[in-house]
């Protein structure tokens, strides 16, 4: 996996989670998480054509759903 990618996507969950005003309340957590998540979403996306498919509205609905299940998970354990 290519680290730059890595970062990039990184970047692009963070960026999108922190419009989206999710915080845990405990930062070392989240980009913990967020790392976790761009991982499986470079190990989904492997194969990719990005010359075909629309990046940013692939990465903005995986983060989206990310978020989601993160807030239903907290939720259950609230």
């Amino acid at each position: 996996m290519n680290n730059i990618k890595l970062v990039e996507t990184v970047a692009d969950i963070s960026y999108i989670a922190g419009y989206k005003q999710h915080y845990s309340g405990n930062s070392r957590f989240d980009i913990a998480e967020f790392i976790l998540w761009a991982k499986e979403f470079e190990k989904i996306h492997k194969d990719t054509d990005w010359y075909n498919e629309d990046y940013m509205l692939t990465i903005e609905l995986y983060a989206n759903e990310k978020i989601k299940q993160a807030l239903a998970d907290k939720s259950i354990f609230d």
